[in-house]
């Protein structure tokens, strides 16, 4: 597997400081739900407006709302779970509310088959995922 990409800031000259990159929305929760297929992910995100907490799962992937508020563009962090080295690496954002379904498919159909694994976006993040049963209600329900 490949060594996540970490954003580096300088702090002086000649000092490199690797830093773990954040997540657009670092203080969110996740509440993750799976999914049957890429059709089935495609569909859900390009008919319906997704309260901010939702996020999906399909086949080691999961795609978490970015929306910066309720009637805001939906767009979706793309993690790659890897849960026997407890880490998550985002992989891509994809803004769903510029796709039709067909393309849709064919973005999550490309992430699937690791398209986007190891490109220069790739960087390891530290989002609160949580099932639908530990999760409840939050200010972004619904």
């Amino acid at each position: 597997s490949a060594t996540p990409r970490r954003h580096v800031r300088m702090t002086q000259p000649n000092v490199v400081v690797e830093k773990e990159a954040q997540m657009l929305h670092s203080n969110r929760v996740w509440c993750v739900a799976p999914v049957e297929s890429a059709e089935d992910l495609a569909r859900k995100v390009t008919e319906t407006t997704w309260c901010g907490c939702t996020a999906f799962e399909l086949s080691g992937y999961a795609w978490l709302n970015n929306a910066t508020s309720p009637d805001g563009a939906q767009d979706f962090a793309v993690i790659r779970l890897e849960p026997t080295e407890s880490r998550f690496v985002q992989v891509e954002s994809i803004t769903f509310s510029w796709c039709n379904y067909e393309r849709a498919v064919d973005l999550i159909q490309h992430t699937l088959r690791g398209a986007h694994d190891d490109s220069d976006f790739a960087h390891e993040v530290s989002p609160v995922l949580q099932t639908p049963a530990q999760h409840g209600r939050c200010l972004h329900c619904a």
